[in-house]
C-alpha cells in the first residue's frame, strides 16, 4: 500500500489533489483522510450493484456550517473532535453523490456531455478480454476493453477502477479511428494541462491518474455520439504468497456496474513456473463450464475463461503451488534491450521461501501480548470484528504459551496484570473480557505500548506484541518519531512488535517505523478484509520458527539498488524478496545466514544471473516500483521534499510507471497545429538540459524531433573536455517524436569514467546541438 501523506490533517499548503478538487471546487485542498475513507468506502460498495441504481434520482445538495469554539480546548481533544467532524462531512458527502448517482462507483465508466454539469450516467461495456502472463510469481496483465456511448450527446468518458494491491500500471493504450496510441508518462500537472488544452480544440486525449489506495481514474474526451471506445491497460503485479500458495486475482466483478450485460468476456491465462506446480486450481469458478484449464507441461499451465451476455457476480481467482524442498531460492531476470530507457545494468527479483511443511515438535513457545485500540473510532462493526479477532487469537494459543490482552482509549486496561499460562481457565476468562469490551475515548498509544513492553517476557521464547489500532495517536505523545524511540528503549526482551492498521486513517509512518525498530512487519487490514482472519493467520505463521537476523550474500555476483534496504525476518508460511540489479553475471553461490532458534545457520544454493538482452520486463518495473515504494515511505517521514518527490517522478517517466505525482497522457494528434493553436511537438530540433544534474550513476537525456523532420537519422555523441569521444549514445533513424536516453556513466566499452564534466551533442543532417553534464562519483 503507498504511504499516506498527511493522514487525518488538512493538506500541506502548495499541495495539490485536482481530481478531488473538480468535485469540490468549493472546499479548497480536501483533508487526505476524507479522501482516502471515500475512495475505500467506494471500494467497499463497488461489488452492490443495487446500492447505486436504486437511490432517488433527485439531486442532493449538502451544505453544512459548523462553527464550533474549541481555542480554550486542549490540543487533542480538538484533534478528536475535528476528526469526527470530519467523518461526519465524509458520511453527507458520501450519500449525496450516491443520490445523484455522480459517486464514481469502482468499475463503471461515466459519461456525461462535455463540457456540462449534468449528472454523470454509466454507459455499457461490451466486451472486455484480457490475457495474463504468469512467471513465478510476477504477473502482467492486459486488458482490451470497448465501451459504447449509446447517449445522442458528445461526451467525456471518467473511468475510475481498482487494480490489486500493489499493481503497477506499465502502459495506456488509446484507439481512434482504427489506429493505435500508446501513452507517455508525464508530470501529473502538466498532463492534466495539455488534456485540457486539446478538449478545448475538440480533440481526442486520454488521461490516466492514480487516486491513492490503488484506485485509477480514466478520462476520455470526446466520444461522439452512438460510437464506441476502445482502450487498452496494463499493469504487473508482484503475487502475494502465503503458506504455500500463490494467489492471481482478476478482479471480473468490478464490471458488475454496466448498465447492460456484456456481450463477451474472454479470460486468457498462461502461467509457467522455474519447478513444478504442485496443484493448480480455481476456487473460484471450479466448477465453471466456461472455464478450462489444461496442463502444457509439469511446469506450464493455460487457463481459458470466457461468456456471452455476461454479467459478473464474482471475481476470478486462479491459486497454485510449486513443489520445493527446505529453504527454497527462486531468481528471474532482466538485462535492458536497446530501446529500453532503463540504463544497461540488469535487474533480478530473488525469493526465498521456507519449507511447506513443519513438524509439530518444532512449533514455538510463545509470550504473546494482543494490545487492541478500543478508542471512539472502533464503535460499531469494527468492535464486533475487533472482538472475533480477540477470540480467534485465543483459540489459537498452544499449551506451551503464556499471553496477556491490553486495551486502550485515552486509559490503558490489562486483562491481568502480567503474562499468564494458557490454561483453560484462565483462557475462559480472557474471554469474558473480551466480550465486555466497549469502545471510548481517545487514543492513547504511546501508554499502550509502555504497558505491553512491562510484561514478564521470557529470555528464551518468542516473544510478540500484536498491536492493533485503526487511527493517530491522539492522547498522550503524540510525536511519532517520539514514540517509536520509547518503545525500541523499553523493549529489553527482543519483543517483535506487530502493527496491524485497520482502515484508511491510520499513522502509517508509525506503524512502519514501529515495525522495524522492533523486528515486526505492519499489516493493513482494509474494509473487505475480516480482522480475525487475518489474525489468525499471523498467529499461526509466529507459532514457528523464525529465520531472523538475516544477511544476504550474493557471491561475486556485483550489485548495487537493493530493495527492500534490510531484509526482514523470514516467518513460516511467508517470503523474504528482494530486488536489485547487478553489473556482470553467470552462476553465483547465493548464502542465506542467520539464526533459528538462537542456532546460527547458513544455506547455500547456486543461483544463474544471466545478462543476455531480454527476459521477463516486469522485473525492471517491479524494482523501480520498491524504489519508488522507499522514497515515498521517507516522503511520509520528512515531508514532499523536492529532491524525493524529483526522483520519484524521474523514476516512473523512465520506467513508465503511474505514481501521484505522474500521469499517462496519449494525443491521437501530436503534431496538429490549427490557427496558432499551441503544438505538443516543437517546430525545430530540442535537446534538453539532461536530468538529473550533476549525476550518479546515470542521468536522463531527452530529445524533440519536429513533425516537420519526417524520418531522420540522429546520433548523441558524448566527448570528455579534451573533445575524445567517449560514448555514442544513440544512432537511429526516427519519426517525429520526444525520445529519451539513460547515460550510465560508462564509456563504449562499458568501463566507468571518472568525475567530471562531459559534453553531450545531437547531431542530425543539418542540426547540431552540445550540452554539457557532471558525472560525480
Amino acid at each position: 500500500m503507498q504511504p499516506s501523506f498527511a493522514k487525518g490533517r488538512l493538506a500541506r499548503k502548495g499541495a495539490t489533489h485536482p481530481d478531488w478538487r473538480e468535485q469540490y471546487p468549493e472546499k479548497g485542498a480536501i483533508p487526505t483522510g476524507v479522501r482516502r475513507s471515500w475512495m475505500r468506502r467506494i471500494a467497499a460498495q463497488r461489488y452492490d450493484r443495487s446500492r447505486f441504481f436504486h437511490q432517488s434520482t433527485h439531486t442532493l445538495r449538502v451544505s453544512l456550517s459548523i462553527s464550533i469554539k474549541i481555542s480554550h480546548v486542549d490540543i487533542r481533544l480538538r484533534r478528536f473532535i475535528m476528526r469526527r467532524l470530519m467523518r461526519i462531512i465524509l458520511a453527507a458527502i458520501f450519500w449525496a453523490m450516491l443520490a445523484q448517482q455522480s459517486a464514481f462507483a469502482t468499475g463503471a465508466l461515466f459519461v456525461r456531455p462535455l463540457r456540462s454539469n449534468q449528472t454523470y450516467q454509466t454507459i455499457w461495456i461490451k466486451t472486455y478480454d484480457a490475457s495474463v502472463a504468469i512467471q513465478d510469481q510476477i504477473a502482467v496483465t492486459h486488458v482490451d476493453q470497448i465501451c459504447f456511448n449509446e447517449t445522442n450527446d458528445i461526451v467525456e468518458a471518467t473511468y475510475i477502477f481498482p487494480l490489486p494491491e500493489g499493481a503497477v500500471i506499465t502502459e495506456l493504450v488509446y484507439w481512434l479511428n482504427g489506429e493505435r496510441f500508446v501513452a507517455s508518462v508525464r508530470e501529473r500537472q502538466a498532463a492534466q494541462q495539455a488534456y485540457d488544452e486539446r478538449i478545448r480544440q475538440l480533440i481526442d486525449p486520454a488521461l490516466l491518474q492514480y487516486l491513492g489506495d490503488n484506485l485509477f481514474k480514466l478520462n476520455i474526451a470526446p466520444i461522439n455520439p452512438q460510437t464506441d471506445v476502445r482502450f487498452e491497460i496494463t499493469y504487473a503485479e508482484l503475487l502475494a504468497y502465503e503458506f504455500g500458495n500463490v494467489d492471481y486475482r482478476f478482479l471480473l466483478r468490478t464490471t458488475g456496474l454496466s448498465p447492460r450485460p456484456l456481450q463477451r468476456v474472454t479470460l486468457n491465462i498462461a502461467a509457467a513456473t522455474a519447478k513444478e506446480f504442485k496443484s493448480f486450481t480455481s476456487p473460484s469458478h471450479a466448477n465453471s463450464t466456461g472455464m478450462q484449464i489444461t496442463q502444457v507441461s509439469p511446469s506450464q499451465y493455460e487457463v481459458i475463461f470466457g461468456d456471452e451476455n455476461f454479467t459478473p457476480d464474482r471475481d476470478f481467482l486462479l491459486r497454485f503451488e510449486t513443489k520445493r524442498e527446505s529453504v527454497d531460492m527462486n531468481v528471474i531476470t532482466y538485462t535492458p534491450v536497446a530501446t529500453d530507457s532503463f540504463g544497461v545494468d540488469s535487474f533480478y527479483a530473488l525469493w526465498i521461501t521456507p519449507p511447506d511443511t513443519i513438524e509439530a515438535g518444532e512449533t514455538l513457545a510463545r509470550d504473546l501480548v494482543f494490545t487492541a485500540d478500543v478508542s471512539s473510532s472502533m464503535e460499531g462493526e469494527r468492535l464486533v470484528e475487533l472482538k472475533s479477532a480477540l477470540n480467534s487469537f485465543l483459540d489459537h494459543l498452544n499449551p506451551a504459551d503464556r499471553f496477556n490482552l491490553v486495551t486502550f482509549g485515552t486509559n490503558v486496561v490489562k486483562y491481568q496484570p502480567d503474562l499468564v499460562p494458557a490454561e483453560a481457565a484462565a483462557i475462559a476468562v480472557a474471554r469474558a473480557f473480551v466480550n465486555g469490551l466497549s469502545a471510548l475515548g481517545l487514543t492513547n498509544i504511546d501508554g499502550a505500548l509502555h504497558a505491553s513492553l512491562q510484561q514478564s517476557f521470557r529470555e528464551a521464547t518468542s516473544n510478540n506484541l500484536i498491536f492493533l489500532t485503526d487511527g493517530y495517536p491522539t492522547w498522550g505523545e503524540l510525536n511519532v518519531n517520539a514514540i517509536v524511540d520509547s518503545a525500541a528503549a523499553r523493549n529489553k526482551h527482543n519483543v517483535r512488535i506487530f502493527p496491524f492498521g485497520i482502515g484508511d486513517d491510520v499513522s502509517k509512518p508509525l506503524l512502519i517505523a514501529l515495525a522495524r525498530a522492533n523486528g515486526g512487519y505492519p499489516t493493513y487490514i482494509t474494509a473487505t478484509d475480516s480482522i480475525a482472519l487475518v489474525v489468525a493467520n499471523h498467529v499461526n505463521r509466529i507459532s514457528k520458527p523464525v529465520l531472523s537476523n538475516l544477511d544476504l550474500d550474493l557471491g561475486g555476483l556485483q550489485t548495487y539498488d537493493r530493495y527492500p534496504l534490510a531484509l526482514s525476518d523470514l516467518f513460516f508460511g511467508n517470503q523474504v524478496l528482494q530486488f536489485g540489479r547487478y553489473t556482470n553475471s553467470g552462476s553465483f553461490p547465493v548464502t542465506l545466514s542467520g539464526t533459528a532458534q538462537q542456532q546460527n545457520f547458513e544455506l547455500t544454493s547456486l543461483v544463474t544471473f544471466g545478462q543476455i538482452s531480454g527476459g521477463n520486463r516486469a522485473v525492471a518495473r517491479l524494482w523501480a516500483r520498491s524504489k519508488i515504494d522507499y522514497l515515498l515511505e521517507q516522503i511520509a517521514i520528512y515531508g514532499e521534499l523536492k529532491e524525493l518527490v524529483d526522483a520519484v517522478i524521474d523514476l516512473s517517466i523512465r520506467y513508465s510507471i503511474l505514481t501521484k505525482y505522474t500521469a499517462l497522457y496519449v494525443d491521437p494528434n501530436p503534431t496538429s497545429v490549427e490557427n496558432g493553436e499551441p503544438q505538443l511537438l516543437p517546430k525545430t530540433f530540442v535537446l534538453e538540459q539532461n536530468y538529473p544534474n550533476p549525476f550518479n550513476p546515470e542521468t536522463r537525456i531527452v530529445f524533440f524531433v519536429p513533425p516537420s523532420a519526417q524520418q531522420q537519422r540522429v546520433v548523441i555523441k558524448i566527448f570528455d573536455l579534451t573533445g575524445r569521444l567517449v560514448r555514442v549514445l544513440f544512432d537511429r533513424e526516427v519519426a517525429p517524436g520526444r525520445y529519451e536516453v539513460i547515460w550510465d556513466g560508462r564509456d563504449g566499452h562499458n568501463n566507468e569514467l571518472a568525475s567530471g564534466t562531459y559534453v553531450y551533442r545531437l547531431e542530425t543532417g543539418r542540426v547540431t546541438i552540445v550540452k554539457r553534464m557532471t558525472l560525480l562519483r
